[in-house]
């Protein structure tokens, strides 16, 4: 086995170019300037929090530190009127309404709270369809909740390309389906799955389409409306740059009206007798227990950064990056790339060497070496990444934040480690 010391390390340093200079935003992010040679590539695990964010969760946490909706003092009214500023913000910058928009604790909580709260017996429904392409955050709650609830649980599966035919989502989802679960863009092979289709088909068959988009919702995506799905959830430290450990939620008018989550509590509900409870009005009804109100804060002041820099440049940037990796990648012949070239993706897997290639892990310690940072193996999305490299693979995803040179610098590495396989 090569082991990652035996490769001689290049050291860079980065600089972006000119015509890069109006984008050049390294200085926002205060673990950019503790690791000023850092080039990460991991963003959509978890993006960078720029200075504000961390500036307004230390603010937060000195000045306020309360929970919302628990309280008339002077502090605690101060924590609701945060809350509802920043959902009225995310509301703005997603071009949604309010009370179509909550906070939640994690993806699997609220995938959970969804299954749970459906009315399977009324509804006469029965099965959960979930795509193979699909995260364990998605995954494994659903079908949890099939073992408990004794639903009948079927997988959608993908092509050798990691792709899904809608033709078989129509032989798959039918009238006994009550929730669909289909990603917007794949972990690993930077899939747009085709949701209109399967769309058409689950609203044919009255069944809930439930789609995770953290990995477009702040990269190539804005309106949150033209994701053609019942319910989307996304991760607040993914592209929205916010601080960990917040997920959010969007629901159509009809989901926000009718449905009843599994999982409630706290200002959920308006009132509670002996055996019955008031369920609030949306977005509240989402909302059980207390909120993550300083990585909400936080998150408020990530939105604010965003829409300072243009959703529009940030868009574009992203696309052209995109272009520059893929050009960088498909220059090295030793390179294996899965999935399909489109210029809306900001997720790349892949894996050095054909027949004989480099462990994905150890590829990923050389990059470490020279403080590029991606991550490696199954990704937490063990049904597809299995199917399609069935050792893992290396994943890129980056951001605005990242600039061209750093692709470069990736670029010029990977074939660097290429000669040793």
């Amino acid at each position: 086995m090569i082991r990652p010391t035996s490769i001689q390390i290049k050291r860079y340093t980065t600089r972006t170019p000119d015509n890069e200079s109006e984008m050049n935003v390294r200085s926002d992010f205060p673990i950019l300037k503790t690791h000023p040679e850092l080039v990460y590539l991991d963003s959509i695990s978890t993006s960078l929090v720029p200075e504000v964010a961390i500036e307004a969760t230390e603010e937060f946490m000195t000045h306020t530190l309360v929970s919302s909706r628990r309280g008339t003092y002077r502090l605690a009214a101060n924590g609701s009127r945060i809350v509802d500023k920043v959902r009225s913000s995310l509301a703005e910058i997603l071009n949604t309404n309010d009370s179509q928009l909550s906070f939640q604790k994690s993806l699997a909580s609220a995938a959970a709270s969804i299954a749970y709260g459906y009315d399977w017996s009324s509804l006469n429904k029965s099965k959960v369809v979930v795509a193979q392409s699909e995260e364990h955050n998605i995954f494994v709650p659903l079908l949890r909740a099939c073992q408990i609830l004794d639903l009948e649980f079927e997988l959608l599966p993908i092509d050798n390309h990691g792709s899904l035919d809608p033709d078989k989502a129509a032989q798959v989802i039918d009238r006994e389906t009550g929730i669909v679960a289909v990603s917007h863009v794949t972990t690993g092979l930077g899939q747009i799955n085709p949701l209109d289709q399967i769309s058409q088909v689950t609203q044919e068959n009255n069944a809930l389409l439930l789609t995770d988009a953290s990995r477009s919702v702040g990269f190539t995506e804005f309106k949150i409306a033209s994701i053609p799905a019942d319910i989307v959830l996304f991760s607040a430290n993914i592209g929205f740059l916010g601080p960990p450990g917040l997920a959010l939620q969007w629901q159509t008018s009809a989901v926000s009206e009718n449905h009843i989550p599994g999982i409630i509590g706290g200002s959920a509900v308006t009132s509670v007798g002996s055996g019955s409870f008031d369920i609030s009005k949306a977005p509240h009804r989402f909302e059980s227990d207390i909120l993550n109100l300083p990585a909400i804060a936080g998150l408020g002041a990530s939105i604010e950064y965003l829409n300072k820099i243009g959703t529009t440049k940030i868009v574009s940037k992203n696309r052209r990056l995109s272009k520059t990796l893929f050009q960088e990648l498909e220059r090295n012949e030793d390179v294996c790339l899965y999935g399909l070239a489109h210029d809306q993706r900001t997720v790349f897997g892949f894996n050095i060497g054909a027949g004989n290639e480099l462990n994905c892990h150890d590829a990923a310690l050389f990059l470490d070496q020279a403080d590029i940072a991606v991550r490696s193996g199954y990704l937490c999305a063990y049904p597809s990444i299995r199917k399609i490299a069935p050792d893992g693979l290396i994943q890129i995803s980056f951001h605005f934040y990242n600039t061209p040179e750093e692709i470069h610098r990736v670029g010029e590495m990977l074939l660097s480690i290429a000669e040793l396989v």
